[in-house]
């Protein structure tokens, strides 16, 4: 017989059928009593029916029942003020020579599991690289190989231009990102990740569900959050293109051949301050 993952304790269950509405697969009322069967068929491991369980009458095997603290409304931002937190954010590449204290790095990457998943497949894994040297080398290395896409880029322009083709504007920007990223890199600069005290690297494996889109929750997630620590971030996209399938990378960073790095971050206390918030064009929208 399939073992259960649940119990329900009759003598705590008020019968308001919450739990059979949010998941019927695994929830059913007999006669007058709520009964449930949970296993690997028809469970994802969500915790809904525990959190809409007033009585705390459901227990789950799999699950802490410990971490399941009462919701705190008061928690809430008013709209506005939310609305100013994300106008507030701005992307910093320049930071103070200070390091992120463990104990911070770990409450970001332990907020990282509360970030929702496909599925709820909760397959998102982190790297928190803090090694300068490393980072100096993966930067070095990351400049190198556009390089490479920026020669190849301006190769194929003149073969377009001679052809009179015309040229696609990613092929420009390709050729562009080549020269300027060495000019930089001669100049002492870092121009990957900016000479960051931190880089955070949201891997998974290729084939979980949605894993882009999960990375990418889970880094909007951790960068949010960073910012009520004083600690502000920006997004590393030339890093996540020339890390996409490539070996040695991976291994550098311990990260399974299997898995794709989906989304970068660097972070760090911020050198500038910004004292207004910037324009932005509105959203194109279709009202149906």
């Amino acid at each position: 017989m399939t073992s259960n993952w649940i119990s329900i304790d009759q003598e705590k269950c008020n019968g308001c059928k919450f739990c059979v509405v949010r998941c019927p697969r695994v929830f059913s009322k007999v006669d007058d009593t709520i009964v449930g069967q949970a296993n690997i068929l028809n469970c994802n491991l969500c915790g809904h029916c525990i959190s809409l369980c007033d009585p705390q009458a459901i227990t789950h095997k799999l699950l802490d029942m410990q971490n399941f603290p009462p919701v705190k409304p008061e928690a809430n931002f008013e709209t506005g003020q939310f609305i100013d937190f994300i106008r507030n954010r701005r992307s910093h590449r320049h930071f103070k020579n200070k390091l992120i204290a463990r104990e911070e790095l770990e409450i970001l990457v332990d907020a990282c599991r509360y970030a929702p998943t496909g599925s709820n497949i909760q397959s998102v894994e982190l790297v928190v690289l803090q090694d300068k040297e490393l980072i100096k080398q993966l930067s070095e290395k990351t400049v190198t190989i556009f390089e490479k896409f920026g020669a190849a880029a301006d190769q194929r322009i003149k073969e377009l231009e001679t052809n009179k083709e015309s040229v696609p504007e990613q092929l420009s920007r390709t050729r562009i990102y080549g020269e300027r990223l060495k000019e930089a890199e001669n100049a002492g600069l870092d121009p990957i990740f900016h000479k960051s005290p931190a880089v955070l690297i949201f891997h998974s494996p290729k084939d979980s569900s949605a894993p882009k889109d999960n990375c990418v929750i889970a880094s909007t997630t951790v960068s949010l959050l960073a910012r009520t620590m004083g600690i502000e971030s920006t997004y590393i996209g030339l890093f996540e293109i020339v890390a996409r399938g490539n070996e040695e990378i991976l291994s550098a960073l311990n990260i399974p051949l299997n898995h794709e790095i989906y989304s970068v971050l660097i972070m760090g206390y911020p050198r500038m301050k910004y004292h207004y918030q910037v324009d932005r064009s509105p959203i194109q929208t279709s009202w149906q």
